[in-house]
């Protein structure tokens, strides 16, 4: 599951997860500088929390919630200082 956020209102970022379940490899990138790389093989959790402070001036705290479906697949959701701003669905 790949997707790109722009976040901020005065002061744009770019944040980018990209997750690969069947090779286990998470990225996450703001303003294309990687700030998050794992791999994992095995004993995937069902619920996963990545938490990013995001900004300069405007200070945003980006929370990214990965849930597992329990054949194949994954749902992500994002919020914004504790605000759900979009949820993803997929593979």
């Amino acid at each position: 599951m790949k997707f790109k956020l722009a976040v901020g209102a005065r002061e744009r970022n770019l944040v980018e997860y990209a997750f690969n379940q069947l090779l286990g490899q998470l990225c996450i990138r703001v303003n294309e500088r990687e700030v998050k790389n794992s791999v994992r093989l095995f004993d995937e959790p069902l619920t996963e929390t990545h938490t990013l402070q995001v900004g300069k001036t405007e200070r945003l705290t980006v929370r990214i919630e990965k849930e597992r479906k329990l054949l194949f697949g994954q749902r992500c959701r994002v919020f914004l200082n504790d605000r759900l701003y979009k949820c993803y669905e997929g593979i």
